[in-house]
């Protein structure tokens, strides 16, 4: 199995599909006269409701009173209208990978996941809100194009786009979100509204990393899509005690995001039984694989790896495969952080964080870090939403998970520890790895933009019908 995001992820520690069992809500009124082809409601006792259950962090997963199942825009538009006028709580879901379950309700959840369709006409690429990254590419690579979304490919498109969407591709190509062209919503009163660079161009500019569940019901989204050949794919391991392993890191760092902007580099930390550090280079490159050799030196003359460095030339859809690990939904309990580095560590903060997983037990904790640089760049940081553009050099995901509800305590409390010894380097954070523990996590999601998004909040949904607890107010 390749050591890859989805494999640490989903993975690290592999859990039951266990159903957190949470009671519903008193009874809803009377559902609407919505017509079957565009939505099906699906209730407790329903054959389909533990079908479309399921969510990728289980410590989060709720039992809704009413799932609607939406299958057109209409559909969304008049369940949307229906809440409203009842003023129902409810929640919206798409690819349901939010990790803290911000796509969960014990109310009503409108579910976008059959709207999943995917269509190419030359260099345009229309997505269904439902549809995942999986569905794009099975789509997209057969006709040689390339989308620049992450590497789960059971991830739902919406939520990755509206919150930025780093992948493999992001040095060379940018974020999700930087190709996207236009986006359809349902507003607060259940209208249709088409958002894009010449039309409701400030709501445009929120879709773009403001979040998911802010500004509207997404129901369709448009990106342009350019031609991709063959990628070269990447991975090198060390196991390395605790000194060697800072070096390694500080290399990493000062190569990474400046290395050419066609290699995009992650880097994975863990400890191993024998209280080494587990470091795993990987990622991708679309120059050559000489070349990748070459750049891969910059590590390599630090220390020496477990085995040769893994490089080779394959399609863009295989190496889709190559780092999907699992094209099954994954449902697990599990609690995740980050941090954006806006400024290279010193030798402090590089010990802090390899020193802080070194102390814990092993496995418990891992951290993955994305080399930023390259085309994300490329976009001012007041262009879009996503805030962690030029001067942010990579972003830190912190991650743990557990089989046993009983068992995250411990698994929960170490992984703030780890946090805590790197406050003194960041005060950053990714909205998609969204956590519930940040005091002041405006700030620490949208820096400078939270002004525009929260004054383009007021004009778009002044009764604030969108929301959860981390949406834009």
């Amino acid at each position: 199995m390749q050591i890859t995001r989805r494999a640490v992820t989903a993975g690290l520690i592999a859990a039951p599909a266990l159903l957190r069992r949470v009671p519903a809500l008193a009874a809803l009124p009377s559902l609407p006269p919505i017509d079957a082809r565009d939505v099906t409601f699906v209730r407790p006792g329903d054959a389909l409701y533990d079908q479309y259950l399921p969510a990728y962090n289980l410590r989060t997963e709720l039992r809704p009173a009413l799932r609607a199942m939406c299958r057109t825009a209409k559909g969304v538009a008049q369940t949307i209208a229906w809440l409203r006028d009842k003023n129902i709580p409810f929640a919206l879901r798409s690819g349901g990978h939010c990790f803290e379950g911000f796509s969960q309700s014990t109310s009503v959840v409108v579910d976008t996941r059959l709207m999943n369709d995917v269509s190419v006409r030359d260099s345009a690429l229309t997505v269904g809100a439902g549809a995942s990254l999986g569905q794009v590419y099975q789509v997209i690579s057969p006709l040689g194009m390339a989308f620049p979304g992450g590497s789960c490919p059971t991830v739902g498109v919406s939520g990755h786009t509206l919150g930025g969407g780093f992948g493999l591709l992001a040095r060379s190509r940018g974020l999700a979100c930087d190709v996207l062209q236009a986006i359809e919503l349902i507003d607060a009163n259940g209208k249709t509204v088409l958002a894009s660079a010449t039309q409701n161009a400030d709501l445009f500019w929120a879709c773009r990393g403001g979040g998911g569940g802010t500004f509207g019901a997404a129901t369709r989204f448009h990106f342009s899509i350019a031609p991709i050949g063959k990628v070269t794919t990447f991975g090198v391991t060390w196991n390395l005690p605790e000194r060697q392993a800072v070096a390694l890191f500080a290399a990493w760092e000062a190569w990474a995001p400046d290395a050419p902007r066609d290699i995009t580099a992650l880097l994975r930390i863990s400890k191993r039984k024998d209280g080494l550090i587990d470091l795993h280079c990987f990622g991708q490159s679309e120059g050559t694989a000489r070349a990748l050799r070459r750049e891969l030196k910059a590590l390599l003359d630090v220390a020496k790896p477990q085995t040769a460095p893994d490089i080779r030339a394959m399609s863009a859809m295989a190496a889709v495969n190559h780092f999907a690990g699992s094209w099954d939904y994954v449902s697990q309990y599990s609690k995740g952080k980050s941090d954006f580095i806006t400024a290279p560590l010193s030798t402090a903060g590089v010990e802090a964080l390899i020193g802080g997983i070194a102390a814990l037990p092993p496995g418990e904790v891992l951290a993955i870090c994305d080399a930023h640089g390259g085309a994300v760049h490329d976009t001012a940081p007041d262009a879009t939403a996503f805030a962690y553009r030029a001067g942010t050099s990579f972003c830190i995901q912190y991650y743990t998970g557990w089989t046993k509800p009983a068992s995250g305590g411990p698994h929960m409390q170490d992984l703030r520890t780890l946090y805590a010894a790197m406050r003194p380097w960041s005060g950053g954070a990714y909205v998609n790895y969204c956590d519930t523990d940040i005091s002041d996590w405006r700030k620490a999601y949208w820096r400078q933009n939270l002004p525009r998004l929260r004054a383009i909040k007021a004009k778009v949904d002044p009764g604030n019908f969108f929301r959860h607890a981390q949406s834009v107010t």
